[in-house]
């Protein structure tokens, strides 16, 4: 039975909006495995990283790239003797196309290949700021789903969600703006 580790590895602010993913993620895996470990970028030793046989990032984008806490991540664990560890990777991003979290895969596939460690694909979703306060996050739930029986099979993933369509998207947007000036326009007439 495979040992895994879920990493928290984004920045503080945005673990709140990943914080969902993750608890659905270990939920799921822990129904499958009996050692599913949760650490985030501020409990994460990483000598603890070559006890498991699996690890799972889990961040949201920071300007479409990977954030500064999971690059210290790799750069604590640079260049040393790793066992060979199947990497996965379960990315958020706030726009609706799941193509802005390529660019953060290909870092860390990029550092698995120089560091020898196998990369196994990832989980990307799409619109995360929306849909984790709307319905469809259940939709989502389905996708973290067969994301954990992936890892649990230690097969490659290759699974993205976006739940919003570019119109809808643009729609909830400039509803907000639209608050936003209204509100803005109402303190101007006040003053």
């Amino acid at each position: 039975m495979s040992k895994i580790l879920l990493l928290s590895s984004g920045l503080k602010h945005a673990q709140e909006f990943t914080a969902p993913l993750l608890k659905r993620l270990e939920v799921y895996l822990s129904t499958q495995s009996h050692c599913v470990d949760v650490r985030n970028i501020l409990t994460f030793d990483e000598r603890t990283f070559f006890e498991y046989d699996q690890v799972v990032f889990i961040f949201m984008t920071a300007m479409d790239s990977i954030p500064s806490s999971t690059l210290e991540i790799f750069q604590k664990l640079e260049n040393q003797e790793k066992p060979k560890t199947q990497i996965y990777t379960l990315i958020a991003c706030d726009e609706y196309e799941t193509e802005k979290c390529d660019l953060a895969e290909r870092i860390v596939q990029k550092w698995c290949d120089k560091e020898h460690l196998e990369y196994m694909g990832s989980l990307k979703v799409g619109s995360i700021l929306f849909i984790m306060k709307k319905p469809s996050k259940f939709v989502v739930s389905n996708y973290i789903k067969k994301f954990s029986e992936l890892i649990i099979k230690k097969e490659k993933s290759a699974l993205k969600i976006s739940t919003l369509t570019e119109k809808r998207f643009l729609k909830t947007a400039n509803r907000y703006w639209d608050k936003q000036i209204k509100k803005t326009k109402k303190a101007k007439n006040n003053e």
